[in-house]
């Protein structure tokens, strides 16, 4: 009988030849009716009905009467739509006669909303891998507080950025989106309410319908409601930094952490507060490699990642430490086996998985380990995908 280490020997020599050869197989396609259900098209807007996938997560095509764009994942895209009913219910809030009075009297110009403008989200529309996708690629190849402050002083001053704040969680939305109309929208609004004194709850109420329109039982944003509802940019900053101190990051990646624009306040806490409820050693290799974060899909991934490892940890075997590998922040479990979870919509074997997830298993293959490392992820996983983990040694678990 060969050894463990003996087997890891032979596995690198054997990927090394060549002998192990990536079978990859065509990103997978499926319908927008069949993953969205009646959400494939709502009131202001429309979903492509073809959604490909870069072998890691759905790229969704979306109309909308403020411009076309991608979103890649799909709990991203939930938030997205989640982001669009907030949007639709505040431009009928604007027609109301209790804004448009307000808006009078204050001398503001008329809320437009963003349409026909030019957007600028990361997702344009037909890029075939996702931020994600790229990231795992390349990872292949190679005042205190003030400066994270996302509010301008005069704004909070005069209570615009408080009245945002409150809307945007009664239409359960992150306040600081990524997503240009409503940001702007919730902005335009929050101006004319402080300007004509408008409380959160009278606005919402003069909504056509009331503000249940808006509201999606799949929204994540109430999450957060609580613990940062009325808390500054600046101030969710110290909280984070907190969070992050407890647990042994050090200074310049906290800092590097929070001056990333990829992530919204709210995913900096909900990143926190994942690592916090984990409370895995070398929680800073983890907070290190989400710095690093090139877009908002890529920041939304980690947040969706750690929030993953907090919830499942005791499935997973406990997780008690992060460990790096091939510059992922994997993890160990109580019994010291290697588990590397993360929130895919599915798993196709297309080239960039397999480069990517060849060279992970090459790499631990050269670290002596005992046990067969745990592969762990919240999507489908495609026979040619499990067929070709399952040759590099990996054991399997899809969680639902």
């Amino acid at each position: 009988m060969m050894t463990r280490h003996a087997l890891a020997v032979a596995f690198v020599a054997f990927v090394s030849t060549g002998a192990l050869a990536r079978a990859a197989e065509p990103a997978p396609e499926t319908s927008a009716k069949s993953v969205l259900g009646a959400d494939a098209k709502g009131e202001n807007w429309t979903v492509a009905p073809a959604v490909r996938s870069d072998g890691f997560v759905r790229l969704y095509a979306v109309e909308t009467p403020y411009g076309d764009f991608q979103v890649n994942g799909h709990r991203r895209m939930s938030e997205r739509l989640q982001e669009l009913r907030a949007l639709k219910a505040l431009e009928e809030m604007s027609e109301t006669e209790v804004f448009a009075d307000a808006v009078a009297t204050a001398g503001l110009a008329p809320i437009r909303f963003g349409r026909d403008l030019v957007l600028d989200p990361v997702e344009t529309t037909g890029n075939l891998v996702s931020g994600i996708g790229n990231m795992f690629d390349r990872a292949v190849d190679e005042v205190e507080h003030a400066g994270a402050s996302r509010d301008s002083f005069v704004e909070s001053i005069v209570g615009v950025k408080k009245a945002m704040r409150e809307l945007a969680f009664e239409l359960k939305v992150d306040p600081y989106t990524d997503f240009t109309p409503l940001r702007d929208g919730l902005e335009d609004i929050a101006r004319v309410m402080a300007a004509g004194d408008i409380s959160v709850s009278a606005a919402t109420s003069v909504i056509p319908g009331g503000a249940g329109i808006a509201v999606s039982a799949s929204s994540r944003a109430s999450n957060l409601a609580n613990p940062i509802r009325d808390k500054s940019s600046a101030e969710i900053a110290a909280v984070v930094t907190a969070k992050l101190k407890a647990l042994d990051v050090d200074d310049a990646t906290i800092e590097s952490f929070l001056q990333n624009t990829s992530y919204s306040p709210g995913d900096q806490f909900a990143v926190a507060e994942a690592l916090e409820v984990l409370k895995a050693g070398n929680s800073a290799a983890f907070v290190l490699r989400a710095a690093e974060a090139a877009s908002a899909d890529v920041a939304k991934f980690h947040r969706y990642r750690a929030e993953l490892m907090a919830k499942q940890s005791s499935r997973l075997g406990t997780l008690k430490e992060f460990y790096v590998v091939s510059e992922f922040a994997l993890n160990r479990d109580a019994g010291g086996g290697l588990v590397a979870a993360f929130p895919f919509d599915g798993l196709a074997w297309t080239e960039t998985v397999s480069k990517s997830l060849t060279a992970l298993s090459r790499e631990i293959a050269t670290r002596g380990e005992t046990k067969a490392p745990l592969f762990v992820t919240t999507g489908k996983i495609s026979a040619v995908a499990e067929a070709e983990l399952k040759k590099r040694g990996w054991k399997i678990m899809t969680l639902e």
